[in-house]
């Protein structure tokens, strides 16, 4: 219960919210003083809980407007008045202050006229233009409850086409003339004291008609009704959205002007239907089924995105915003804290990333058998053979469980650096040799060994299959560092995009190096700075060339180009979102519409529908394993090439080897039949060694032994080694 304070110094009871059981229907024709009227949209105003409303009248209920101004304040409801002659756009302007929550501002208007004034002021009641972002916010976030006094039963606002905004309520008060108010009856019955409310609601294409959603006492209280059912709620919190049904419907059908620009996957145009289609455009699609709009899709004249042409101001479609040419922007705009100075940005709808492009190097497939291991790890196992192969000729040959094994030298075994090298090399091949160790020591140091090679076995094998399928790119480049420093590649990004914002305005030393050196390139190439993406990538084919931009849109190029690469290097988050003109009060509903568009799933269910399929150039940048070719595995062609050849020459070294060594033998017994020393041939030698006087073992005269010791002497010097010769010699010398 409250009690309400009205004119005559009357105290009436209100009831928040009375309930009835049936419809309840005017009966007879009741006349309403000023006080009763006052009492009844107090009573409207009160159980809608407002805190501050705005009275506009005519001159002909300045009377009503100042009791009803007076009974708000009794009640500390903040109220401002105007004439309705006399109000202007800036009057309304002022009234952003009343209420304001920043990002939505709920004005209450209270409306007092006679039937003749209503309409046309409500058909323009200020200048709600587009330009001006905040007024034409009322037509949806603003309430009207409007009194209307005339003096008989006539229809008002049916078929109202051109009374645009939403939410308008209208009690009827019939008022009584001079004449008539000597005879002034008033209805006994109960029934007959409600006065229907009724809203303005839409109707097919833009007809309006008024329909009754409640009614009110008059002593105050309130009925409520929907859909010609009483509907009851004690407390009545949701007594505005009854009231105001329309507030229940979005923007009731409003159309708005969106500007927009091709940028695949995101937005794309169809010229031949002349439809735009893609993943942005399939979120303006379900916003305007949320939030009950239509809307207008138009390229800027220009043709660009928009950039900072000097004093803050933009050109393309950013500059349409700033300007208020348009409503917002449906395209994969970018939040720039830049952008922010002269627009609002909604919640972000999709997350994406920016990358590097450039032409693919030339392929080493020569170098892939070497690339599971870095060059350090092949050096160090370089070093490890023929140390620990050392080490297990050492433990082999001088270890003393050895010593009482025989004529060991003479057979082949570890105990021999060669046989401890190839059994060593062959245990990296995972073959091991003929040979193996018996001692402790050498057992330990090979068990050790062992486990070394099939460790590095197993991850050269496992990474050797991983580089096979997943060929790993070494690029000139990685990131904005790397770029910068290198003189080879050129580069340049999307011109008046959010490239240029963040590259232009950025404090960072390589991205100001990097945005000087695109000023450099562009004046000798003005495609540098293209805003056509096509153009861009065409450049990049050429090679040379670095394409800063989305990865997306780098992604979906690699698939069908397979020379061009992407670094991994991440440059910048960028976050999609709507633009719209600066201190809209529209950002907060779209941006809660889009949070429960994000929540829901619905944008990665549009990626698969509007997403390109993969091409064919996907599998380099894909997780799927693909087919291995002959060139990837040219280098092991080439090692048996290598091993075949290496075979073939040591074959004929062999064979040299073999020749020369009969050359060198018969040059060598040549020689010795040429420097016998005392003899002018060889065969007279042998004819004295073979001669029987001297042969003649009986005769041992002192003449013949100082022959013989004489030929032994030099069969010696001359290296004579017939068998013969040694036995005289050995004869002699026992003698």
């Amino acid at each position: 219960m409250r009690d309400i304070v009205v004119p005559l110094n009357q105290t009436m009871m209100m009831t928040d919210c009375l309930t009835v059981t049936e419809n309840i229907k005017t009966k007879g024709t009741i006349f309403y003083e000023t006080e009763i009227s006052v009492l009844m949209l107090m009573s409207v105003v009160i159980n809608l809980k407002w805190t501050s409303v705005c009275i506009i009248f005519d001159k002909e209920t300045e009377k009503e407007a100042a009791e009803f101004h007076k009974s708000l304040s009794d009640v500390d409801i903040f109220a401002v008045s105007y004439q309705m002659e006399e109000i202007t756009s800036s009057d309304i302007d002022d009234l952003s202050d009343i209420d304001s929550t920043h990002s939505r501002n709920i004005i209450k208007f209270i409306l007092l006229c006679r039937v003749e004034t209503c309409e046309k002021f409500l058909h323009q009641p200020f200048d709600f233009g587009r330009k001006h972002v905040w007024r034409n916010s009322l037509l949806h976030f603003s309430r009207w409850l409007v009194g209307v006094f005339h003096r008989d039963e006539q229809n008002v606002f049916e078929g109202s086409y051109n009374i645009t905004f939403d939410n308008i309520a209208v009690i009827h008060y019939l008022t009584s003339s001079e004449n008539q108010q000597h005879n002034q009856t008033h209805c006994s019955n109960t029934e007959c004291r409600w006065l229907p409310i009724e809203t303005l609601m839409w109707r097919e294409s833009t007809r309006r008609e008024l329909s009754k959603v409640g009614y009110v006492h008059l002593n105050g209280s309130l009925l409520l009704q929907k859909d010609t059912t009483i509907f009851h709620d004690n407390r009545c919190d949701n007594l505005e959205s009854f009231i105001y049904p329309n507030i229940e419907f979005g923007f009731n059908q409003r159309k708005f002007l969106m500007g927009t620009l091709p940028w695949a996957p995101f937005v794309e145009l169809d010229d031949e239907r002349n439809q735009y289609s893609g993943l942005t455009i399939e979120v303006i699609k379900e916003l305007s089924h949320v939030l009950n709009f239509t809307y207008e899709l138009k390229a800027p004249p220009d043709g660009k995105w928009g950039a900072d042409k000097g004093n803050m101001s933009w050109n393309g479609l950013l500059g349409e915003v700033q300007r208020r040419d348009i409503d917002l922007v449906a395209a994969p705009l970018a939040i720039n804290s830049y952008r922010e100075q002269v627009m609002d940005f909604t919640h972000p709808y999709y997350y994406e990333h920016s990358g590097i492009a450039i032409k693919r190097p030339p392929h080493e497939h020569w170098r892939k058998l070497l690339n599971p291991l870095t060059v350090t790890v092949y050096l160090y196992i370089g070093i490890s053979l023929p140390v620990i192969t050392m080490l297990l000729f050492f433990f082999e040959k001088y270890n003393p469980f050895y010593r009482n094994i025989a004529g060991r030298k003479f057979v082949r075994g570890l105990h021999h650096f060669s046989d401890s090298f190839w059994y060593m090399y062959g245990a990296l091949l995972c073959q091991g040799g003929e040979h193996v160790a018996v001692s402790s020591a050498g057992r330990t140091l090979l068990s050790c060994w062992w486990i070394f090679c099939i460790v590095i076995v197993a991850t050269y094998s496992g990474n050797f299959v991983a580089f096979l399928t997943f060929p790993k790119e070494k690029l000139p480049f990685k990131d904005i560092e790397g770029l910068v420093e290198q003189s080879v590649y050129k580069w340049g990004t999307a011109g008046e995009t959010i490239y240029e914002t963040i590259f232009k305005n950025s404090e960072l030393p390589e991205r100001k190096k990097l945005w000087n050196g695109m000023i450099r390139f562009n004046q000798t190439d003005p495609s540098v700075l293209s805003s056509d993406p096509a153009e861009q990538i065409r450049k990049v084919e050429v090679g040379n060339y670095a394409y800063v931009a989305d990865k997306t849109y780098i992604e979906l190029a690699i698939s069908h180009k397979c020379e061009l690469s992407l670094t991994q290097s991440d440059i910048q988050p960028i976050l999609y979102a709507f633009p719209l003109p600066e201190t809209s009060p529209f950002v907060k509903t779209f941006s809660d519409a889009i949070i429960s568009i994000v929540d829901s799933g619905l944008i990665q269910m549009w990626k698969m529908k509007t997403w390109p399929k993969p091409g064919p150039c996907q599998q380099l940048t894909g997780t799927e394993a693909k087919t291995i070719f002959l060139i990837d595995f040219q280098i092991a062609f080439y090692i048996i090439t290598v091993g075949v050849v290496l075979g073939c020459f040591s074959l004929l070294c062999e064979h040299i080897k073999l020749k020369c060594g009969k050359c060198i033998e018969k040059r060598q017994q040549k020689k010795k039949e040429n420097n016998a020393h005392g003899f002018g041939k060889p065969n007279e030698l042998n004819n004295v060694f073979y001669s029987n006087s001297l042969y003649n073992d009986d005769d041992v005269s002192p003449m013949k032994l100082a022959i013989r010791r004489q030929v032994c002497s030099n069969a010696r010097q001359h290296h004579v080694n017939e068998i013969s010769a040694i036995e005289i010699c050995d004869d002699t010398t026992e003698n």
